[in-house]
């Protein structure tokens, strides 16, 4: 979190996103001390800039793939292939000098980072033309209300930097998680001013069927699931209601074309750099599809609880559920391994990763009008996604309020699972989480389930390094 390495020279990724008019002109950083630099006198370098944060947030230490597995292991979706793999995660017995939850504190700052960079960068820079000043502010915005969404909802209260100050944002305290969601809120209010509803390509102005670089609906679809977790219902309602509208841009796809790249389902997604030199499509299927003996390599399976989540007739468990038997071991072991991505690695591009897509927006709706009493429209909501799924519709005859929620967290575990820590983050703030964890942690080895589990550690050398910070409760 702490130096500030800028990108210069990097691949010129791609990137489609939006672009509209805004007041970002005239902003000047509080306490900045950043200057108008080289890279930010010239529009190529500037873009390149922002570009190398989304080729980072593809495949290093917080990727779509290490979020998933990390919190899967956490929560009930995922097991260990292998015993000897286990590193806290798994049994639930996280040390505060974790390299996986360190890396994902100390990667997920550095996107902060760079994306302060990239905002107080163009805000200062005259030369940049204009719109693609304003386009690349906002996509900074959204990148940092981005992570600090992930932050806080992994480590609680936590540090707070909106400038380019090295010696304040070293030894920043933590904020409160509201005013964590108050600055994300601020941010994406701002976004969706900034950003149209047109994907973009990598000039920042011509209009691009690549859904990579995100628009005003990135912004709203983010916007919305923050206002669910706030409990802010009508506006979460209000923000997803405005995507479903948008008909000619997003729809339900059939299963199998979901995780495609520019499905009709994707509002944003991620992919990787050119030329692609790895060959995979997409970390999640790189790293999810089991097709070595787990001997040889470190893997993860679907657990015995996320397997039994289906119901008889639900398509979901055959379409995004693949198996590997491993026959080097006697008996005989299958696992079961996610397969919404079915490209391990290929040369033809044919997915990409799936940051968010409409069936969450449906979802968050749908919660919303259960809260709210609405149990009829929530019901159509919900049984909009068990429809695609192949399952029969529910009624209202047959619904509570409570009974409906419930529903709909069974929908969301099994609609969303392996994706973005979804399952993780649902447990938590629907209250499910000890109820769940009471029974999978000790099923997992690991102990008396405790409570404080549910946050993160916060690593110990962020502690030593910042006197201001101080460690989550049930951490030494």
């Amino acid at each position: 979190m702490r130096d500030r390495r800028m990108r210069c020279f990097i691949l010129i990724l791609w990137l489609p996103g939006a672009v509209s008019c805004g007041k970002f002109l005239d902003v000047v950083a509080p306490g900045s001390k950043i200057e108008a630099s080289k890279i930010y006198e010239d529009n190529t370098t500037a873009m390149m800039a922002l570009y190398s944060i989304y080729g980072s947030m593809f495949n290093q230490g917080a990727s779509p793939a290490k979020i998933a597995r990390y919190t899967g292991l956490c929560s009930d979706e995922l097991k260990l292939t292998w015993s000897s793999d286990d590193d806290g995660l798994y049994s639930n017995n996280i040390s505060t000098g974790n390299v996986y939850v360190t890396g994902m504190w100390n990667t997920g700052y550095l996107y902060i980072r760079d994306a302060n960079d990239v905002y107080w960068g163009c805000a200062g820079a005259e030369k940049l033309d204009p719109l693609i000043r304003k386009q690349l502010m906002a996509e900074a915005l959204f990148i940092r209300a981005y992570w600090l969404f992930y932050l806080t909802n992994l480590y609680g209260d936590i540090p707070l930097p909106v400038t380019t100050d090295v010696q304040v944002n070293a030894l920043l305290p933590r904020s409160l998680q509201r005013d964590v969601y108050q600055q994300i809120i601020s941010d994406l209010l701002t976004v969706q001013n900034e950003l149209g509803d047109n994907y973009i390509g990598p000039d920042c102005v011509s209009p691009s069927s690549e859904r990579t670089r995100p628009n005003k609906a990135a912004a709203t679809a983010l916007l919305a699931r923050v206002y669910l977790f706030m409990g802010r219902y009508e506006d979460a309602a209000a923000q997803a209601s405005t995507i479903i509208d948008m008909t000619d841009t997003y729809a339900l796809v059939p299963l199998d074309q979901v995780f495609l790249k520019n499905s009709t389902e994707a509002i944003w997604q991620l992919m990787p750099g050119t030329p692609n030199v790895t060959k995979i499509n997409t970390t999640e299927g790189n790293e999810f599809i089991i097709n070595v003996p787990p001997k040889y390599k470190t893997q993860q399976a679907i657990s015995n609880a996320l397997l039994g989540a289906f119901g008889q007739y639900d398509q979901r468990k055959k379409s995004w559920i693949n198996s590997f038997t491993d026959r080097s071991v006697a008996p005989a072991i299958t696992y079961y391994f996610p397969y919404k991505y079915k490209v391990r690695i290929g040369d033809d591009l044919k997915e990409y990763s799936m940051i968010f897509r409409l069936a969450e927006m449906y979802l968050i709706r749908a919660e919303c009008r259960a809260q709210l009493g609405e149990i009829a429209a929530a019901l159509a909501d919900l049984n909009m996604i068990r429809q695609r799924a192949g399952l029969p519709v529910l009624s209202a005859d047959q619904q509570d309020k409570y009974t409906l929620l419930n529903a709909i967290l069974k929908e969301r575990q099994v609609e969303f699972f392996t994706e973005q820590g979804h399952r993780w983050f649902d447990l938590k703030r629907m209250g499910a989480i000890d109820t769940v964890m009471t029974i999978e942690t000790p099923a997992k080895g690991g102990g008396i389930w405790n409570a404080t589990k549910r946050l993160w550690p916060i690593p110990k050398e962020e502690i030593v390094q910042d006197p201001n910070l101080y460690q989550n409760p049930g951490y030494p």
